[in-house]
């Protein structure tokens, strides 16, 4: 199954990087703040990383892909104040638009994501109790790049992702915002 997918996603993308006119990477960090406040009391916000690649294929229209990663919290659940661990992490790819300004793109990003999440809870009274699945969902960002230095960026940025799971009988919210900056390099064909 990975190998078609791949395989699907090199045949879409070769004919569009003929005409790319610009090739971004860079990397964003900052606090992912979570949406529900039973999830944020026990396990917090955290930090998240997020490197990332995307392709200007016409006139401020772009393809790109991303790794979400870096939530790994720890609190105390339940009654008798148990010991858990929350991860998520997440893959994503995205459509945007940017126009630039002199030295400032305004851009926004609509995606598509696979967030994998995993909670475990150290119960003496029923063993480990692990929750351990993916989840697909849109995502969308908005922000501004400011570019510095030739092919050089700073950025910034705020982005939604709204990721509902329901791993037994009652559905947890993990959505959550991520504020964060970054920087970046444009390479230029």
């Amino acid at each position: 199954m990975k190998r078609t997918i791949f395989i699907i996603i090199f045949l879409i993308l070769f004919p569009i990087v003929q005409y790319a006119s610009d090739f971004n990477m860079g990397i964003f960090l900052g606090p992912r703040i979570m949406s529900d406040s039973d999830i944020e009391d026990v396990y917090g916000n955290g930090m998240v990383y997020y490197p990332f690649v995307e392709i200007n294929v016409w006139k401020g229209v772009s393809i790109g892909g991303g790794y979400e990663g870096g939530y790994s919290r720890s609190g105390k659940i339940g009654l008798y104040n148990e010991s858990t661990t929350l991860k998520v992490t997440g893959m994503e790819l995205f459509i945007g638009y940017q126009f630039k300004i002199k030295m400032i793109s305004p851009y926004i990003n609509v995606g598509f994501g696979s967030f994998s999440y995993k909670q475990t809870i150290d119960s003496p009274y029923v063993g480990d109790y692990k929750v351990d699945h993916k989840k697909t969902t849109m995502t969308v960002c908005g922000g501004i790049k400011f570019h510095l230095i030739e092919n050089f960026f700073l950025a910034g940025e705020v982005k939604y992702i709204p990721l509902k799971v329901k791993p037994y009988e009652h559905e947890v919210d993990l959505s959550g915002l991520r504020c964060s900056g970054g920087i970046g390099y444009t390479f230029k064909f």
